[in-house]
């Protein structure tokens, strides 16, 4: 058996280890919290399909659940398959964010097997390292080098610039020169109603920065704390441009009073919590 060159996907939930421990109290089980974890599951399984026959996803594609982990994986001569992996990643993200949970990732380039019943390779093996010792934050990371391997597997209609421009309308460039999958203002357009499900959104992602900032105060926690300060600085930029002068008239020109009103209700997290 030889390896395949595959694009590979390792995600990570933070704080699974709390969550379980959340789930027995007293020797006795606590089914509503296991039940969040089973639904937090079934969020995950449902962008691909996992548990139908017909799959949503390409032919070379594999998706393995475990643990608190998620691998993907596919060939990367699948065309505009880079770009459709990221949107899918970046849909479960949202779903989680619903549901007060966060996700921490690295996407690689390599050798890998990746079976029903097999899954190993270099390449995962450099996904993982990536995800625990780059990632850093609650983020799904990449290399510029993915970006120009999606403009060699680009859809027949694209051009190979063209191709990357999708990938990159998905991804934001971090201090750091690492590409993640943006989250925050990006992922307006990905909500069922764009306009009116994005303050919803916006209030869901500032209420967990809040409480994971105020649960982080221990200094034996400051690991944690670094993780939402990081979310802190991209979710006030986020509400400072909600709130630009230019875009408040722009909504209101076009007859969206309410919801100018609403993004001007947003508050930011005060910048030395």
């Amino acid at each position: 058996m030889n390896y395949e060159d595959r694009v590979t996907v390792y995600i990570d939930i933070l704080g699974f280890k709390d969550m379980l421990s959340e789930t027995v109290e007293k020797g006795e089980d606590k089914t509503d919290k296991i039940d969040e974890i089973l639904s937090a599951y079934h969020s995950i399984r449902d962008v691909w399909n996992l548990d139908n026959d017909e799959k949503a996803f390409s032919k070379s594609k594999k998706v393995t659940t475990f643990s608190d982990c998620l691998v993907i994986s596919f060939k990367a001569s699948e065309e505009s398959e880079i770009f459709f992996t990221l949107l899918e990643i970046k849909w479960m993200i949202i779903r989680l964010i619903y549901k007060g949970i966060l996700v921490r990732g690295a996407i690689t380039y390599g050798k890998l097997i990746h079976r029903d019943d097999v899954l190993f390779g270099p390449a995962l093996a450099e996904a993982y390292i990536l995800e625990s010792k780059a990632a850093l934050y609650p983020r799904v990371i990449l290399h510029k080098d993915i970006i120009d391997l999606a403009g060699k597997s680009k859809s027949f209609h694209h051009s190979s610039n063209q191709e990357k421009e999708h990938v990159e309308s998905l991804l934001e460039k971090d201090s750091d020169g690492m590409y993640y999958i943006d989250y925050f203002g990006k992922a307006q357009s990905e909500l069922d109603d764009p306009d009116y499900d994005f303050p919803e959104y916006i209030d869901k992602i500032g209420t967990k920065i809040r409480k994971g900032l105020m649960g982080s105060s221990s200094i034996y926690k400051s690991d944690i704390k670094v993780k939402y300060r990081w979310m802190k600085e991209r979710y006030n930029n986020l509400i400072e441009r909600l709130q630009n002068k230019d875009y408040i008239k722009l909504l209101r020109e076009n007859g969206e009073f309410d919801l100018a009103e609403t993004y001007l209700t947003f508050k930011k997290i005060n910048p030395s919590a």
